[in-house]
């Protein structure tokens, strides 16, 4: 397997829409309201006028593996959002590449912190985080959402 990241492209946004609802639907019976949720926080995204908005996608042999994403969250510190690696590729550091990547284009753009969201179902990307340095600043009460109760989490990392 060749793993390469890179920046989006055109084409890349409705890839990422669509994989986060086929595999949210599959992985955590989220339903079409997810996928309604993530169209709108990317279009929101796509229409930011921001030096720091940028997105990669992991391609694994020439096909998209991942993507992550990040925008400036005002007073120094960046958000990271559309976190995703597909489940043919985890376990094969794409999910650590693609982090790393933000990281680092946070730092270079002199962001001193770097928050997300996720949820508390997400096991795997909380580990990544967690190994990354990032600290859970928050954990919100179940809310009844795309068909579940889903927790919140809020975690940033200081630069």
């Amino acid at each position: 397997m060749i793993a390469r990241v890179r920046p989006y492209r055109p084409a890349d946004p409705a890839w990422v829409i669509e994989q986060h609802a086929r595999i949210y639907a599959a992985e955590h019976a989220f339903d079409a309201h997810f996928a309604d949720t993530i169209h709108h926080k990317m279009g929101e995204w796509l229409a930011r006028a921001d030096p720091l908005k940028q997105m990669w996608i992991a391609e694994c042999d020439g096909e998209p593996a991942g993507c992550i994403a990040i925008s400036d969250a005002g007073d120094a510190s960046a958000f990271l959002n559309f976190v995703l690696v597909l489940p043919d590729y985890r376990g094969q550091r794409l999910g650590r590449q693609l982090l790393d990547t933000a990281l680092a284009h946070a730092r270079s753009c002199g962001q001193r912190l770097v928050r997300l969201e996720t949820y508390q179902c997400l096991a795997e990307a909380r580990q990544l985080y967690r190994s990354s340095g990032f600290r859970c600043q928050e954990t919100r009460a179940p809310v009844a959402l795309y068909g579940q109760a889903v927790v919140s989490e809020f975690w940033s990392l200081a630069l």
